[in-house]
């Protein structure tokens, strides 16, 4: 088990434990008075739609200390998405300008996800981090006066006054979890604040942090990034730059300078976390095999650790993607975990902006056209329909279709 899947079953384990200490100690003794209801069914109700509040008013507590940080550091709201409503900028018809539009769409983090640009070049993404918090210390401080200013007891079930004050008491427990999460001062299972803070301290993760969501902006508002950084210094941040950097030198064709690129992160590990490093590793290995082919690619992928393997199989990411499809492919030629394994890329575009599918389904027409190649039996249309994300009036799509019917005329040629 990798350090930050430790660290986060612990958080996990703490978060369970604050909210069973609020339950058993405040709580249950107001039910047992009978403050929160008469019977059993009214308790219950009680809980339930209290948990529902807190966790919405929390989530959009969060969300929205994310978005007015944004503002105040300098950056520009792309979108706004707060589990799964997402508020955004629609930039197909006019890159410049967008519509402001709504939609129900994935996302990734803990309770939502705020995309930005930075307007200048210094802008500090500082507030971005930091804003949240603020707004859960007042969460904090109501609750402290409402708990000061409302009797501890009543003689009426379902007091108004009772229920207000258990119920802040149950958002507050729920915001004390997302903050212990949230802003542990460590990587977790999902980037978290708490890294974040401690990462921009650093003068050039700043920097780096800033380029990367200058390259995502531009992803998202369908510009073609055309310039692209090579930080000398690696840090985590810094690495992911140099990753999206040597993909660029990848698409372009110049395999061996994106290798260079992606082995001077590697060279320091100690600078980058385990997922980073996992993800230049992975990456590595994609790219090998698309330049040295099936041989060196296959040896790499059997140097990869046993957990990163396991990774692989389980195709949680797209990176683990990239590489289960070529290796399955080429070692067992398994058509049937080929489709799987694309199917389930598919499935995580919807997680993606519109450039960051588009820049991923050229990645993964890469990926077909090689498997064709190696074996045209492998491919059939369903597969090129989810690398091309159902998008069948795609360019990405009928080059694809192009490319599957070419090379069938050849082959049929050949027998003949």
């Amino acid at each position: 088990m990798r350090k930050e899947d430790l660290i986060s079953d612990l958080i996990y384990l703490l978060m369970a434990g604050i909210v069973l200490l609020v339950g058993f100690l405040v709580v249950q003794p107001a039910i047992n008075d009978g403050l929160l209801g008469s019977n059993t069914g009214e308790n219950v109700l009680f809980i339930l739609v209290a948990l529902i509040v807190g966790i919405v008013i929390n989530v959009i507590l969060m969300e929205l200390g994310h978005l007015l940080g944004a503002l105040i550091g300098g950056y520009k709201i792309l979108s706004f998405n707060v589990l799964g409503l997402n508020f955004y900028k629609d930039f197909s018809e006019n890159s410049a300008k967008g519509k402001l539009k709504f939609r129900f769409k994935g996302f990734n983090g803990l309770t939502g996800e705020t995309i930005i640009e930075p307007k200048r070049e210094k802008a500090n993404p500082m507030f971005y981090v930091f804003f949240p918090l603020i707004l859960f210390l007042l969460e904090f401080v109501v609750m402290y006066f409402v708990i000061t200013l409302v009797p501890g007891d009543s003689n009426t079930h379902f007091d108004p006054e009772q229920i207000v004050k258990f119920g802040l008491i149950i958002s507050t427990t729920i915001a004390g979890c997302i903050v212990l999460y949230d802003y542990f001062p460590a990587k977790l299972d999902t980037l978290n604040d708490g890294y974040r803070l401690i990462s921009l301290k650093n003068k050039i993760n700043i920097e780096a942090y800033n380029e990367k969501l200058k390259l995502e902006a531009n992803e998202y508002k369908g510009i073609k990034n055309t310039e692209f950084k090579v930080f000398e210094e690696i840090t985590d941040f810094t690495a992911k730059v140099n990753l999206e950097t040597a993909l660029k030198k990848f698409n372009d064709g110049n395999f061996d300078e994106a290798i260079q690129i992606i082995d001077s992160c590697l060279a320091k590990p100690e600078k980058v976390s385990t997922s980073t490093k996992r993800s230049l590793l992975l990456n590595k290995v994609f790219i090998t095999y698309i330049s040295k082919g099936k041989e060196e690619g296959s040896k790499l992928y059997k140097e990869l650790d046993e957990e990163t393997r396991e990774i692989v199989k389980r195709c949680k990411t797209l990176d683990s993607i990239k590489v289960y499809s070529l290796f399955i492919a080429y070692d067992q030629k398994s058509k049937s975990e080929v489709k799987y394994a694309i199917n389930r890329a598919r499935k995580l575009y919807d997680h993606l902006t519109v450039g960051e599918v588009e820049k991923e389904v050229a990645l993964f027409s890469t990926i077909i056209k090689n498997i064709l190649d190696f074996d045209s039996e492998l491919i059939d249309s369903e597969i090129i329909k989810d690398a091309c994300n159902s998008k069948t009036d795609s360019k990405a799509y009928k080059d694809l279709i192009d490319y599957q019917l070419n090379l069938s005329k050849k082959e049929e040629v050949k027998e003949e």
